[in-house]
């Protein structure tokens, strides 16, 4: 894989993080990293989640950033 052209990266890993990595893949984004990440300790019990780590191109990024943008004018009603 050429990680070249990758100018910014995402780590995802809430409970719909399998979901939304599968669909930045699916836009040609590429996967860097899988892995276990301590989400909490709680009487000296850790807890993981599956943390993922996608990188995009300039162009993937703009996309993503317009994607953003458009996302939160709907949620502030501008």
């Amino acid at each position: 894989m050429d990680y070249s052209k990758i100018v910014f990266v995402l780590e995802l890993n809430d409970d719909s993080a399998d979901n939304s990595t599968n669909s930045y893949l699916e836009k040609g984004w590429l996967l860097i990293s899988v892995g276990p990440k301590l989400t909490d300790i709680t009487n000296s019990q850790a807890y993981y989640s599956t943390s993922y780590v996608v990188g995009a191109t300039r162009e993937q990024y703009d996309e993503y950033l317009k994607d953003q943008k458009g996302l939160l004018d709907r949620l502030t009603g501008i």
